[in-house]
């Protein structure tokens, strides 16, 4: 799996650490931190490859909209 939305994701949490107090980002942890990071950075992934496969699929209707009308000439 590669991380291309970590970077984002990280930021999310960063600014997210940032509305907490200090006691609150001791009582989370770096640990649980770093979950809910990867758990963003997941979330985000998936969500952009919907995104693509419905992309894919208006391409695709296009495609055969293309041949039909070609066939018809």
């Amino acid at each position: 799996m590669t991380h291309k939305h970590l970077p984002h994701a990280q930021r999310m949490v960063d600014t997210f650490k940032e509305r907490l107090s200090q006691s609150g980002r001791d009582h989370v942890g770096d640990k649980h931190f770093d979950e809910l990071t990867l758990m963003i950075e997941a979330a985000i992934s998936a969500a952009v490859l919907q995104e693509v496969g419905r992309a894919a699929d208006r391409i695709h209707d296009v495609v055969v909209s293309i041949r039909k009308e070609t066939e018809q000439l």
